[in-house]
């Protein structure tokens, strides 16, 4: 049956999937030549096994799980009990107060991000919007190897730019690599949170052995930090 309502007035049936936009919420019959107003509406999906209505829904259950994960890691931190200064040695090879204040301040600043992220600070790689961010795209992104990237100094936009892979992982591991870890990953990237670099990939226990033998590479190692935030929790 044809619903009407002020938002769909003429009763036209609407699938759950449909992108509707208001164009203009008192539209008349345009009567002077040359003033018609152009509309473009991108609806190119950001994944193609999923509709984009769907896409939006996914990215709120990762903020509203990654946003409590960094939180309960900046809170540890400021009470800083052994069993953090353990964690934080098992990761990063150190837990003096350099490195200490460096994970703090730092997962202040992504926790901010994820805080200040929509729906519509997600893009589809090689897409316009990831062009317009400024860097020069990754080679791994067209090989199938990436699951999402950033342009770090992006940080009046924040903008993260969606790859094939990221659309068929996992939504959440706490001992892997997921959605929820590759957006918290993306995050320590830019240049206002903690700048971090891909020095090495996939959280996996071999990577806190690899921090531990290589300190000063795992504190600014974008999965050693996304290992430790989520890492069974």
């Amino acid at each position: 049956m044809n619903e009407f309502s002020k938002d769909n007035p003429y009763g036209f049936k609407r699938s759950e999937d449909e992108e509707w936009f208001i164009v203009h919420d008192t539209a008349v019959t345009n009567t002077n030549p040359g003033s018609m107003v152009e509309v473009k509406i991108n609806t190119e999906k950001i994944c193609e096994n999923m509709t984009n209505k769907e896409f939006r829904g996914i990215i709120q259950e990762i903020l509203s799980r990654a946003i409590p994960l960094v939180e309960l890691r900046i809170s540890a931190l400021s009470k800083w009990p052994d069993s953090e200064r353990l964690r934080v040695a098992n990761w990063f090879g150190r837990n003096g107060e350099t490195t200490r204040s460096t994970l703090l301040n730092g997962l202040t600043r992504v926790h901010s991000v994820l805080c200040s992220l929509t729906p519509a600070n997600f893009v589809r790689t090689d897409s316009d919007a990831d062009k317009a961010t400024g860097c020069v795209p990754n080679p791994a992104s067209k090989g199938g190897g990436e699951a999402a990237h950033v342009c770090a100094p992006d940080t009046a936009t924040h903008t993260i730019s969606i790859s094939p892979r990221f659309c068929t992982m996992r939504q959440w591991s706490a001992y892997s690599d997921s959605r929820v870890s590759t957006i918290i990953h993306e995050c320590t990237h830019f240049a206002d949170t903690m700048g971090t670099l891909d020095k090495k990939y996939t959280i996996v226990p071999q990577l806190m052995d690899w921090g531990k033998a290589n300190p000063d590479l795992a504190i600014i190692n974008a999965d050693s930090v996304a290992g430790y935030v989520v890492w069974g929790d």
